[in-house]
């Protein structure tokens, strides 16, 4: 059986904009990519609401992905495949943090995925990567209060440009890449969150590429 770790932030957690809370279990796209994948794969959900790729949150402590990716790649290793969607909250203005910047963060992940996960494997080969490049943020942020935090335009811009970004750095690193954004968005409650239905079409799609990744 194949492990694989789903490492990302509140849509990776599950977070419902409906409530403030979480979605049901059976309705997450980490849920729906287990179902597809039946017996052939464990996947680990290691999502966190907040969490950043790279950057120090004053306000909200813990949510540095780089600093909490170690002990989560050994705590789970050996691993197979890492499923990687981080960089939406590295938008928020707070952090003043380009697209290029959030690609550089992107690139500290992937390079300690590589470091970190053959010490965990008898073969000694590094995990399989897909990376993936996060939903848009909603145009609707501009009329949302909420919104500032993410600096409404601004955040909309940046959030489509870091598609390419991750291509790039999946082609330079050799390893696999989906853009979200053309499976997903956000919901209109908060313009950051994923629908039910986006998870769901999210999840059948991660299990396509897991299928073809893992050979399974």
């Amino acid at each position: 059986m194949k492990t694989i770790v789903c490492y990302g932030d509140s849509n990776t957690y599950g977070y419902n904009p409906e409530n403030g809370f979480r979605y049901e279990y059976e309705e997450r796209w980490t849920t729906i990519l287990q179902k597809e994948l039946k017996d052939s794969a464990i996947v680990i959900p290691e999502g966190l609401n907040g969490r950043t790729t790279s950057f120090e949150d004053e306000l909200r402590p813990g949510r540095n992905g780089a600093t909490y990716l170690d002990p989560c790649l050994h705590s789970h290793g050996p691993i197979d495949l890492v499923v990687l969607m981080l960089g939406t909250n590295d938008l928020k203005i707070r952090f003043q943090a380009t697209p290029t910047d959030i690609g550089k963060g992107i690139d500290r992940l992937i390079k300690m995925i590589k470091s970190i996960t053959p010490q965990k494997r008898q073969d000694g080969r590094s995990a399989k990567i897909l990376l993936m490049a996060p939903p848009h943020l909603g145009d609707d942020l501009t009329e949302i209060p909420s919104g500032e935090e993410m600096g409404f335009e601004r955040g909309i811009s940046y959030s489509k440009r870091l598609a390419p970004i991750y291509e790039d750095w999946a082609k330079f690193h050799n390893i696999e890449f989906l853009d979200a954004a053309k499976y997903a968005k956000a919901s209109e409650i908060d313009a950051c969150h994923l629908t039910r239905e986006s998870h769901r079409k999210l999840g059948e799609m991660v299990a396509k590429k897991c299928k073809e990744i893992l050979e399974i």
